[in-house]
Parts: C-alpha cells; sequence; structure tokens
C-alpha cells in the first residue's frame, strides 16, 4: 500500500511538471530519429556518419527535439517562440554547415563531432515535422486527422496529435536505447543564430533553461497513461528523414580541402568548467551535458511500484504461451479447465530473422529471434495451395524490411505446408523459408532481364553491375502491405500480388503499386514482376488492400484493389477497383488503375473507402463488402449547421453485386469515432440452433460501458463486432454484438471465420491486439493482446458478451471457447489473423507485428493447432 501513495505522489509530481497545455512530441522525434539512423548508411572517405551518431548519441537524440525548447511560454515567456520557429526551417541548416566548414575543418575533435551528431538530429526533427504538420503538404497527419477526428480544426489535433503521439510512443516502444545524458552545444548554437540572424537573438542561459525544461517534459508521456489515438505518420517521417541523411555529406564537404588548415584528431573531450549541481547540468567551454538520470530513474521506480501495487481482479480461463525456453507441449487443453490458467505452447513460432548484414545476426534461439529491428512491424498474411499438392500454403508479407542504406524496402515470404501443416518447428525465414520475394524499383525491359541474370552471377564484371543495380532499389514501399492469391492470367496456376502503397515516397508522392507473380507448378514465382498495376494520382497509395474474389460472375476470382486514401476526385475519397483475370495479362508489362474494369470512388473528402474489403457467396452471387471506417452522417444537415453537428467517424459497410457498381445496401454505425467497418469477415454459423450465413462487422474503436457490480465506466474504444445475417434480397439484419472488456483495447479489430473442428461450422476468431491486462488500463499491468475463439455451434441472439456470471461486464471470455494470450507484453498480438488449411488439420496464424523477442519490434508468428471438439 505504501508503494501504491509513493507512485501516487510521483504522478502529481509529473502533474506539476508537464503543464497539460505545453505540447510535447519529444518521444516521437526521438523514436523518428532512432529509426532513421538504424538503417542509415552512410561514409565516405573522411567520416563514416552513422559511426559518428551512433558514438555521440547524446547529441543526436537532444537534437531531435531541440528545435521545440523555446516555443512554450513557461521558456522566458515565450518572447523566443521565433528563435524555435527558425531552428525547423533550411536556412539554419546552412547556417549551421557553413560555420562547421569555417571553424571546424576535418579532421574533427569531439565536440566538433557532437556539433554535427547535434544536427543531425535537428534535421530529422525538421523532416518529421513537414509530414507530421503537412507543412506544404496538405494531407500530412494532423491535417488527416483533423478532417477526421476533429471537424477540421487543425488547432485541436495539434494538440492532441503532439502530446498523444507521446504517449502512445512511451506505452509502445521501448526506449531503452535513451542516452543517460544529452549533449547541446550552447556556444556554437549562440554563433549559429548570430551568423542566421547577423545578431544576437537568445541568451547562453536561455538556451540552457529553456532546453532543460524541454527534455524534463519528456516525463509528460510515461507509459502508465496509454491513450491510443488514430495515430500514424512515423514510416513516412522516418523515410524523409533517412533520405535527407543521404545528402548531408555534399553540404559538409563542398569546400576546397587545400584551403583548410588541418587539426590533428584527439579523443578526449574538453574539460568540464563547471556543473550546475542543482539541476544536473555539466557545462563544458561548448556546451553542456543534461544528465537525465533523474527522468529515468523516475521510469524505473515507476515500473517498480507498479509490480508493488499488482493484483489479480478475477481468474480467466484462458491458455497461455509461458516464457521462452520452456519445452513445447504437444497436448492442448480445453480453456475451461478445472485450474484458472491453462498453460499452453503454441506449436511453433515462425519467428522472422532479418539477415540484412552477417555482423548483426546471432544464432537464433527457441522463442527468440535476432536482427535488425522494425523489419516486420505490420503484417499480411495469405492462404493458397501455392504449388498444387493438395496442402495449405501460407504467404507473408513485411513491409517493414530495410537494406542499410534502404529503408522499409519489404519483403514476402512462402511457407509450404505438408500432411502435418505448417514445418511444426522454429523457423528462421531469411534462411529457411521456401520462397523470398523483395520489393524494388520498377524497371524497363532491358533492365529487368539484366535484374534475372544477377540472380545468377555469371562473370564477374555483371557481379559488379549488380551491385550497382542494387543502389537503383526503391526504399520505403512497403512492399507486401497487402497479398491476394488468384489466378490472375487464367493459366491454370495460382498466382500472388503483393501490393506497395508507399512507393514514391522519396518524392512524396505516394502512388503505390500492385505486383503480380505468375505462379508455377513448383509453386515458386517469378522475380520481378509480371505485371505491375500503377496509379497516376499522387497520395494514391495503391495496394493499401487486395481481395480475391469474382467480380464478373464467370466463377473465377479477379483482383480487387482497395486504395482508401487515394483522391477519388477529392482528398482521400478512397477507390476500389477490380481487374478481370483474363489470359491476356500474360502479354502485360504495364497496368494504370484508371484502366481497371470494375471501380467505385467514395463520396466525400476523408471517406476512406476499401479500408477494407471482404468477398463472400449469396446465393451463388458474388457480394462485395467494403468499408469506410471515417464515414461521418452529414447529409441530412445544413452547410451551416454541418461542420458542429456532426458525428465524426462513424463507419459505414456498402455491398456490391458486381459487375454492378450500385451499392445494394449500406450498414451504417451509429456511434462517433465507433470507426464501423475497419474489420469484416464472413461465414456459417449455428444461431440459437439454426444455421446462418453471417457477415461480422468490427467497430474497435467503438465506446462501450462497463459495469463492476452497481458501478458502471465507459470503455473508451473498448471495441465491438456486429453479427448480421445474409440473406441474397433483403438488407442483412442483426444478430447479436460482441464487446471488448479493457479500454483501448480495439476488440474486433481482426476478425476471421474458419472451419476449425471440421462439424461444417465456421469458428469466431476475434482479436484484441491492444487490449491491457487489467481494468485500470495500465495503472498495474501492460498490454498483453488477446485472441478470442468462440465456437460455431454455441452462438445466441442479442449480447453475447454482456450476460455474464461474474461481477463484470462486458465478459468476451466467458463464452469463448479459448482465449490466447500474448506471451509478450506490447507486441500487437492478434494484429493480423489467418487460417490454413492442410488434409488433416486447420492450424491458426497469429502475427504479433510488434513482438520484440529478439530484435526490437521485429515481429513474429505464432501458429496454434486448437484441435476444437
Amino acid at each position: 500500500m505504501s508503494a501504491c501513495r509513493v507512485w501516487s505522489g510521483v504522478l502529481i509530481l509529473l502533474g506539476t511538471l508537464c503543464p497539460g497545455a505545453s505540447p510535447c512530441g519529444i518521444s516521437t522525434h526521438v523514436e523518428i530519429g532512432h529509426r532513421a539512423l538504424e538503417f542509415l548508411h552512410l561514409q565516405d572517405q573522411r567520416v563514416n556518419y552513422k559511426e559518428l551518431l551512433l558514438e555521440h548519441q547524446d547529441a543526436y537524440q537532444a537534437g531531435t527535439v531541440f528545435p521545440d525548447s523555446f516555443y512554450p511560454s513557461i521558456c522566458e515567456g515565450g518572447k523566443f517562440h521565433d528563435v524555435s520557429e527558425s531552428t525547423h526551417w533550411t536556412p539554419f541548416l546552412n547556417a549551421s554547415i557553413h560555420y562547421i566548414r569555417e571553424n571546424y575543418p576535418l579532421p574533427w575533435k569531439e565536440d566538433t563531432k557532437k556539433l554535427v551528431a547535434f544536427l543531425f538530429g535537428i534535421t530529422s526533427h525538421m523532416v518529421a515535422d513537414i509530414s507530421w504538420h503537412g507543412l506544404g503538404i496538405q494531407q500530412g497527419f494532423l491535417r488527416t486527422m483533423a478532417a477526421i477526428d476533429f471537424h477540421g480544426s487543425y488547432s485541436e489535433a495539434h494538440s492532441t496529435g503532439d502530446f498523444g503521439g507521446d504517449v502512445l510512443s512511451q506505452s509502445e516502444f521501448n526506449f531503452d536505447y535513451l542516452a543517460r545524458r544529452w549533449y547541446v552545444p550552447v556556444k556554437d548554437l549562440l554563433e549559429i543564430y548570430k551568423k542566421l540572424y547577423g545578431r544576437e537573438v537568445i541568451t547562453k542561459h536561455a538556451i540552457i533553461d529553456c532546453t532543460h525544461l524541454q527534455f524534463l517534459e519528456i516525463d509528460c508521456s510515461l507509459p502508465e497513461n496509454p491513450l491510443f489515438i488514430s495515430c500514424g505518420g512515423q514510416h513516412n517521417t522516418t523515410n524523409g528523414a533517412f533520405a535527407v541523411f543521404s545528402v548531408s555529406p555534399i553540404l559538409f564537404f563542398f569546400f576546397s580541402s587545400s584551403k583548410v588548415q588541418t587539426n590533428y584528431f584527439h579523443r578526449n573531450l574538453t574539460t568540464s568548467l563547471t556543473k550546475d549541481t542543482g539541476r544536473n547540468i555539466t557545462h563544458t567551454e561548448r556546451g553542456v551535458f543534461f544528465t537525465m538520470d533523474l527522468w529515468a530513474s523516475i521510469v524505473d521506480d515507476a515500473s517498480v511500484l507498479i509490480f508493488l501495487c499488482d493484483f489479480s481482479v478475477s481468474e480467466f480461463h484462458v491458455l497461455y504461451v509461458p516464457d521462452c525456453g520452456k519445452e513445447p507441449t504437444d497436448n492442448v487443453q480445453r480453456a475451461h479447465s478445472p485450474v484458472p490458467e491453462t498453460h499452453f505452447q503454441p506449436l511453433s513460432i515462425l519467428l522472422l530473422v532479418t539477415s540484412l548484414c552477417e555482423t548483426w545476426l546471432a544464432s537464433p534461439r527457441l522463442c527468440c529471434c535476432s536482427g535488425p529491428s522494425l523489419c516486420h512491424d505490420a503484417w499480411a498474411m495469405a492462404s493458397a495451395d501455392l504449388n498444387q499438392d493438395g496442402y495449405g500454403d501460407l504467404v507473408v508479407g513485411a513491409p517493414g524490411y530495410s537494406h542499410p542504406g534502404h529503408i522499409q524496402v519489404g519483403r514476402v515470404y512462402l511457407i509450404y505446408g505438408n500432411d502435418l501443416g505448417l514445418p511444426p518447428v522454429d523457423l528462421d525465414l531469411d534462411k529457411e523459408a521456401h520462397g523470398i520475394l523483395e520489393g524494388f524499383q520498377t524497371f524497363d525491359k532491358s533492365e529487368s532481364e539484366l535484374i534475372k541474370a544477377c540472380t545468377r552471377r555469371e562473370t564477374p564484371t555483371l557481379s559488379l553491375v549488380c551491385d550497382y543495380l542494387s543502389v537503383w532499389v526503391k526504399p520505403s514501399g512497403r512492399f507486401g502491405s497487402a497479398l491476394a492469391v488468384l489466378d490472375f492470367n487464367q493459366d491454370g496456376l495460382p498466382d500472388l500480388a503483393v501490393g506497395a502503397p508507399s512507393v514514391g515516397s522519396e518524392e512524396l508522392t505516394y502512388k503505390g503499386a500492385v505486383y503480380i507473380y505468375f505462379g508455377s507448378k513448383e509453386g515458386r514465382m517469378s522475380s520481378p514482376p509480371n505485371v505491375t498495376i500503377s496509379c497516376q494520382d499522387v497520395y494514391c497509395n495503391l495496394g493499401w488492400t487486395l481481395l480475391a474474389a469474382d467480380m464478373n460472375g464467370d466463377s473465377k476470382p479477379d483482383l480487387v484493389i482497395g486504395s482508401p486514401f487515394a483522391p477519388g476526385g477529392g482528398k482521400q475519397k478512397g477507390i476500389v477497383a477490380a481487374f478481370y483475370s483474363d489470359p491476356s495479362w500474360s502479354h502485360k508489362e504495364q497496368l494504370n488503375v484508371e484502366a481497371a474494369n470494375w471501380m467505385v470512388r467514395g463520396e466525400e473528402d476523408f471517406f476512406w473507402l476499401g479500408y477494407s474489403l471482404h468477398g463472400v457467396s449469396v446465393n451463388n452471387r458474388t457480394l462485395l463488402l467494403v468499408g469506410s471506417p471515417t464515414w461521418k452522417n452529414a447529409s441530412s444537415l445544413g452547410n451551416l449547421f454541418r461542420t458542429q453537428d456532426e458525428k465524426q467517424s462513424l463507419g459505414r459497410v456498402y455491398g456490391y453485386f458486381p459487375p454492378n457498381c450500385q451499392s445494394q445496401f449500406t450498414i451504417s454505425g451509429d456511434k462517433a469515432m465507433g470507426k464501423l467497418g475497419a474489420s469484416l469477415s464472413s461465414g456459417y454459423v449455428m444461431v440459437n440452433g439454426t444455421q446462418r450465413q453471417v457477415l461480422l462487422v468490427g467497430a474497435p474503436t467503438h465506446d462501450d460501458v462497463s459495469k463492476m457490480a452497481f458501478l458502471t465506466m465507459t470503455l473508451h474504444q473498448g471495441g465491438t463486432t456486429r453479427m448480421y445475417e445474409l440473406t441474397p434480397d433483403s438488407q442483412p439484419s442483426l444478430l447479436s454484438t460482441f464487446s471488448g472488456d479493457r479500454r483501448f483495447s480495439r476488440f474486433g479489430g481482426v476478425l476471421h471465420l474458419s472451419d476449425l473442428d471440421n462439424d461444417g461450422l465456421d469458428e469466431i476468431i476475434m482479436a484484441a491486439p491492444l487490449r491491457i491486462a487489467d481494468v485500470t488500463s495500465g495503472l498495474i499491468g501492460g498490454e498483453d493482446g488477446r485472441v478470442y475463439v468462440y465456437n460455431g455451434k454455441q452462438t445466441t441472439l442479442g449480447d453475447m458478451t454482456g450476460k455474464c456470471k461474474s461481477w463484470f461486464t462486458p465478459c468476451p471470455e466467458e463464452k469463448a471457447q479459448y482465449v490466447l494470450v500474448s506471451p509478450e507484453a506490447s507486441s500487437r498480438f492478434g494484429s493480423s489473423m489467418i487460417t490454413v488449411r492442410s488434409k488433416k488439420k486447420t492450424q491458426v496464424v497469429i502475427a504479433a507485428g510488434r513482438s520484440s523477442f529478439g530484435a526490437r519490434l521485429s515481429g513474429a508468428l505464432h501458429i496454434y493447432s486448437l484441435g476444437l471438439d
């Protein structure tokens, strides 16, 4: 109890240190800078910049947050606001480079290296803000957030996004890489500002005091307060910082070495002159060190206090994956066993180890992987019999896969099944996958032939040419973001479609692309792709979602492409396009989405039509379901009241019977910010003893009400899923609802139906990837993520999770056949799911897209054989 009182005191202290109106953004900028550095490959004959930045993380990390130091009013009454503003723009960078060129010739001393590292951090901050704030980009993250969630108010989105991004980062990411001391080159900054302005505009004490306050604000976003918002943009800002880093040596070395006096390198820093002991600040001749042990110890102590305050609020009958190192068991016990917690080891874990550079790899261990981080930070999966042997195979997309010098190129792995199902062992996919495809730039025909020859390395000369071609690899395309398997050219063999929605990110066009790989009898895919589908519109993000469905009634699956952020005649209206499968595609290498056989567009700006896609056969006709989670019911409001009264992000699902382009029906959300339609799935279940064809529609950010005895509370973004009956000629009718039991858990964010026990009925599989272990939403326990499996014979009408035996409602675990619990905190367990069929079994594959079993946020796949009966 005493520890809990101390923890309360810590929270009060943090509340006084972090004014609510002060925007942070600190941990977001630090994380973006860290990601940009991870795959940096930048050196010349004189300086290895990556080594320099790694050696001087204290200066680099400080630089990533420094430009905002003088904005807050608590900094000298805000009178240096303009200094912060100027630090965000190119003239400041130019002045800094000229200052270094004029005063510090190569080889650099240690304090000059720190200055260079600090400026690299500032550069990361500059580029991050362009995408984050939408500077010159009308559809940047905060501007889009304003349009979708804040009735168009950029100021509201700005304050929420900056602070919320920090909280989200601190809640989800591991910041063990933070340096214990941060360095600011105060003397050099004074001279740079004087060079920029032509006069003295700020004092030494102002820089030190305001920077100190800024660094303290990192406490604003300690992980005990998980504010989950619709937050994104770190991938794009990382890409931008990475690209700018690549040209920095040109700026630093654009001068004549013959006019430069040589100074010899020495490693020792200038000795400390003074020390501000009251604030843990150490002064040197050219800068100051801020000792960060104060806030670091607060974080460490907080984790101890959380542990001391831990308690169990209820006993859940769950399947639990124990710590790595325990021997896997072959038996699978039922969830509702006499013991409160049944220990269970998944049949195997596919551990994705990325062999980008051999020096980064260690020998993989059971349940663990090593390799560069952030390589598999998002997931896409598909299942089909690729090699036509009668067994289901698994296709896995890893869009975050990166090379040194080439970030987020993306990869796709092929894993073949056999009579035992998927391989019942832990795998290093970079070494043991049966096939690997990798993202790249589109080449002309002659270049494509050269690339094919490169795979053979026929001559030493050709090998050199191939090494040169590797520089042309297109980074940041996020190849593997979406997958679909179909016979696109109708040759009787399954082909693979792969989405790369961020192609063009280097030019800030984000046009995207879809690549088609023709299959072979052995299941191998050609490389490079046989067909490339592109989009002409800027910000099209083609390939965000993919689906194989019969669109023209010939009983053969066609390719359906969803691009929710495509302009569609406006801003992010979204488009859904279909290309009918046809033998003529064998002779086409380039296609434009504008020439698709079938297309629909969103009705209004920021409509996000095509965010989710699902196809199902109803009475021998294909029903195409398209999600628009940001739909808002504004049609009945006049222009005068529309903005202030409309409910944001209700969400809607459109049902089409193609080739008709008019929707047959719609299903609309009724709760603001619920985002109905973010996930879709369908199948056959028994409802109150009657078999029905059903549609599941997820609203993962839907608010619900929780009850504990006579107490009630709002479960913000707890998530809910609706189950509708599908009939040939009528509007789907609501049968049942399922709700999550924790705030921010995103229950229903991923949905899947599949027959796991061969009884002709599908089991309902629902994920809550952000579920937090305890009812305090993070004050006591961390995020564990859960996947719920409901037997298809035991569904009922009404609220499936509201009729509970315990004092707590909702209770999604009570009616579940199984509850699969994440083996690792904050791993996004359930970020995607799929089932793979063999002749004797159906296996459930669950992705943990943020798993750090080995490398930081590298991801893992968990494969279960549940054996329902």
